[in-house]
């Protein structure tokens, strides 16, 4: 069971993604880009008007381009950080290595972003389910009579509690991907509760301060009149969500980077 230094992974996070800021934003603009766009569409087209009602289903089908977006460009962060690899690919001139790389880093590149697309629509299927199976039995008021709320209920709260805990590890799975490594290793470096809880104090070490930016930079935006309120928060919220992705997903892998370039670690560099 792996464990690795999160105050050391989550600071390197951030100073990186300061010190490439200029690299990021030129992978970043198209995908915030087609975020703003999708989300547009699926709150019109997929939604009950307020983001919570209407067709689940639809609303991540529209969002898979932005997702796949997010995760290209997530996928060539961890390449920049674990291998020192940039985009565009500059070739050196001897074709058939410049080839064999390319082909490796496409691999790489694809296979990351596709599993991000996979991870996201998992997580936003499952939130849905547990919405509308223990919504109704979740009130903040406290008008829920607790006698009413059936025996299951409480059951599959405490399944699903363990189940995303132990299964935090997965959520992480594209950057090994990225990384053309195999899967096998990366889960058993980091199975059981010390991996689980080394992922999520990084995770949030470096969530929390863009939910805090959110939090009170938002109502600044939301009492601007009309459709520019609107707009502001809606933009506001998807850089941060990118800034976001962006920090937390080079937290985890700088403390993958610790774990497999310990002497009994195993980073399977491809390239």
């Amino acid at each position: 069971m792996a464990k690795f230094d999160i105050i050391n992974a989550a600071g390197n996070a951030y100073q990186t993604s300061w010190a490439a800021r200029r690299y990021l934003l030129r992978l970043a603009i198209v995908p915030v880009a087609l975020k703003l766009l999708c989300f547009t569409l699926a709150t019109m087209y997929a939604t009950g008007g307020d983001g919570h009602e209407g067709n689940y289903i639809l609303f991540m089908l529209i969002m898979v381009p932005a997702l796949l977006a997010e995760g290209w460009m997530l996928s060539h962060y961890v390449r920049f950080i674990v291998l020192g690899q940039t985009w565009p690919f500059r070739p050196t001139g001897d074709i058939e290595a410049d080839r064999a790389m390319l082909s490796t880093r496409a691999r790489g590149i694809l296979s990351g972003a596709i599993m991000y697309v996979l991870i996201n629509m998992a997580i936003g299927l499952l939130s849905d389910f547990a919405m509308r199976v223990m919504g109704p039995y979740v009130s903040m008021d406290g008008t829920v009579n607790p006698e009413n709320i059936p025996p299951a209920i409480p059951m599959l709260s405490i399944v699903l509690m363990i189940g995303m805990f132990m299964g935090f590890r997965l959520l992480w799975v594209y950057i090994p991907f990225a990384l053309n490594m195999e899967i096998k290793p990366y889960l058993h470096a980091l199975r059981g509760v010390s991996g689980a809880l080394a992922l999520i104090g990084t995770w949030l070490l470096c969530f929390v301060p863009f939910v805090l930016v959110m939090k009170f930079v938002g109502p600044v935006f939301a009492a601007i009149p009309g459709g520019a309120g609107v707009f502001l928060v809606t933009l506001l919220s998807i850089i941060l969500d990118t800034c976001k992705g962006i920090v937390t997903t080079a937290g985890i892998t700088f403390g993958l980077r610790e774990v497999f370039t310990r002497p009994e670690g195993k980073l399977d560099r491809r390239v």
